[in-house]
């Protein structure tokens, strides 16, 4: 049977590309160069090892000796990450355990501390950063995912908004897909921890949203193992709402640009479910990706200036509610800055209400990579 590479989680290192098993049924770490890993992912189970040579001669001009192909299966077959019949049944075994459970705090003790009063000393020393006044959220709310150490004045006057705001029964999450989707959205169906206790998931709002789409919302559930564009949001609203914590509809969305047609199915869908099941949204986005890190040439003043200018040119139009100009100012121009907001603000664009104020921006650098990542907060008001 020709070879294939099961699911796995990678991650960049100074070495190469770490690949792991996101269900731990291997404990190894196979690191690869990204040559070395896009071989590897041509074994998909219909290709031979000489299906792959061909493969690599013809499209890519380059002649990869067949013991390399061995040694590299090899290794891949040593970290049992390779599919094979009792993997198999020991990896959806272990996939059906994982769906029944709530969904554990990954980077707790990383991010944020997992002790519930370290924790509330965490929040209020976040809160502690934000400076002037802030302008409640009742018609929704952008804020970033980038780690919360980088940009703690955003973070706190996120919770503030939220703080100031009633509490909605139910939020729907829109987060960014790092790890790839299936298809252009996917949901997630048990309780959110948090260091406050359990979010819980609206199911019976989800199956509802599921059935307005032409594709399964349940889609691909180890992309949210350690998507922190779910937890991040999750464990600060539950500090602001502590007290009455509302049900979450956490999807995370792919930015495929080619998958406009899908995202506008989605705000549909959206929109629709919000006629029955009224929906506060909350989009968890960064902005321009920049520097070293992300492929572009370490940054100098001109490509600082440049993101600077992108992101605040997109946040004012996402704040005056002119969503098609948003995605308009980025992607038609290959979105040079690397955005990643865009497709889950559009894909939640027709339930934010009212007229919205930036409440904070910050371009946070990071100095070892000669990189940087953008972040903003907008809290839209219904009254507006």
């Amino acid at each position: 049977m020709p070879p294939k590479l099961r699911e796995l989680d990678v991650q960049e290192t100074p070495e190469g590309l770490a690949l792991t098993d996101p269900l731990g049924l291997s404990e190894q770490v196979l690191i690869l160069s990204p040559e070395a890993y896009y071989i590897a992912t041509l074994f998909d189970g219909t290709r031979s090892l000489e299906d792959v040579q061909a493969l690599l001669l013809r499209e890519h001009g380059s002649v990869v000796p067949r013991e390399k192909l061995e040694e590299l299966l090899t290794a891949l077959e040593k970290a049992r990450f390779l599919e094979d019949p009792k993997l198999r049944e020991l990896a959806e075994e272990r996939l059906r355990a994982y769906l029944r459970e709530p969904r554990p705090m990954v980077l707790a003790d990383r991010s944020y501390p997992r002790d519930p009063e370290a924790f509330r000393r965490y929040v209020e020393t976040l809160r502690a950063f934000h400076e002037g006044e802030v302008a409640p959220a009742s018609g929704g709310l952008v804020m970033p995912h980038l780690e919360p150490a980088r940009v703690p004045e955003l973070y706190g006057v996120a919770i503030e908004a939220m703080r100031r705001t009633p509490p909605p029964d139910r939020v729907v999450v829109l987060g960014v897909a790092h790890r790839g989707v299936a298809e252009v959205a996917a949901a997630w169906g048990t309780p959110l921890e948090t260091p406050l206790g359990p979010l819980p998931v609206d199911l019976e709002a989800l199956q509802a949203l599921d059935a307005l789409l032409p594709f399964e919302l349940f889609n691909s559930p180890l992309a949210f193992r350690e998507e922190h564009s779910i937890e991040f949001p999750a464990v600060f609203m539950k500090a602001a709402w502590s007290d009455a914590a509302p049900r979450v509809l956490p999807l995370i969305v792919s930015g495929d640009p080619e998958r406009k047609a899908g995202l506008d199915e989605l705000a549909r869908a959206l929109a629709l479910l919000a006629e029955r099941y009224p929906l506060w949204p909350l989009a968890s986005v960064d902005l321009s990706h920049v520097g070293a890190r992300f492929g572009h040439p370490p940054l100098d003043r001109e490509r600082v200036t440049q993101a600077r200018s992108v992101d605040r040119r997109y946040l004012e139009l996402v704040a005056a509610g002119a969503f098609d100009a948003a995605w308009a100012s980025l992607v038609p121009a290959g979105n040079p800055t690397y955005v990643d907001a865009y497709a889950a603000v559009h894909a939640g664009h027709r339930l934010f209400v009212g007229r919205g104020a930036v409440l904070g921006y910050a371009l946070s650098p990071e100095i070892p990579t000669l990189s940087a990542v953008g972040a903003g907060v907008i809290a839209f008001s219904a009254d507006a």
